[in-house]
C-alpha cells in the first residue's frame, strides 16, 4: 500500500507543533516561531525554485520586483503574527520568549539548534523531491510559480486577519489557538495545496 505524499507531509508538518505544545510545554508563541521558521526556509527555497525554472529557460534573473513583493509579504504576515500574539498572550516579551525558544532544552541540546538545521534539511529535502527529481521546473511557469507563491501568502494573511478580528472581541484558549493553526495548515496542505 503507497502512502499519498500530501498525507505524509502533512502529518509530519503538523507532529511536531502538537508534539512541542503537548509534551515540550512549548507555548502558543513557540509554535509561531517555528512556523515562522518554515515561512522562511520556504521562502529561500522559492528563489532557488524560480532561479532553476529560469536556468531551464535559459533567461537572465532580471524581474526583481517578484522576489522583494515575496520578502514584503513574508514581512507582513511575521508582522501579523507578532501582532496577534500581543493580543492572544498578555503580556508577552518577545525577545524573553524568543530567546527562550532557541534555548530550551528537553534533552540536553538547545532546540534552536536542533530545529533550525533540521527546518533547512527538511525544505530542502521537499525542494529535491517536489521540484527537481518531478522535473517541475521544466513545466512550470514563472508567472504560475509566483502565482501559487503568493496565493499562500494572502492565504495567511487572510486568516491572521480573520483570528486578530476574533481576539478584539475575546480571547480565547491557547489551546484553541494552537488546534486551529495546525488544523488550518493540516487542511491546506491535504486539500489546497497545488501538486
Amino acid at each position: 500500500m503507497k502512502l499519498n505524499p500530501k498525507f505524509l507531509q502533512a502529518a509530519a508538518d503538523a507532529a511536531i507543533p502538537l508534539l512541542g505544545y503537548f509534551l515540550w510545554e512549548w507555548n502558543l508563541y513557540f509554535i509561531l516561531l517555528f512556523y515562522i521558521l518554515d515561512l522562511v526556509a520556504s521562502e529561500i527555497i522559492a528563489h532557488l525554485s524560480t532561479r532553476k525554472i529560469r536556468e531551464n529557460l535559459g533567461q537572465q534573473n532580471t524581474d526583481i520586483k517578484r522576489p522583494i513583493f515575496s520578502f514584503f509579504l513574508l514581512l507582513v504576515v511575521c508582522l501579523l503574527l507578532h501582532v496577534f500574539a500581543s493580543i492572544a498572550v498578555s503580556g508577552i516579551d518577545f525577545k524573553k520568549e524568543a530567546l527562550a525558544f532557541w534555548f530550551y532544552e528537553d534533552m540536553g541540546i538547545p532546540q534552536g539548534y536542533v530545529f533550525v538545521p533540521l527546518i533547512v534539511f527538511v525544505a530542502i529535502q521537499r525542494y529535491r523531491m517536489e521540484f527537481l527529481m518531478r522535473g517541475k521546473f521544466r513545466t512550470t511557469a514563472l508567472t504560475d510559480f509566483w502565482s501559487q507563491h503568493f496565493r499562500v501568502y494572502f492565504i495567511l494573511i487572510g486568516g491572521i486577519g480573520m483570528l486578530l478580528g476574533i481576539a478584539q472581541l475575546f480571547v480565547l484558549p491557547e489551546q484553541v489557538y494552537v488546534l486551529t493553526a495546525v488544523g488550518a495548515i493540516t487542511t491546506y496542505t491535504l486539500y489546497f495545496k497545488p501538486d
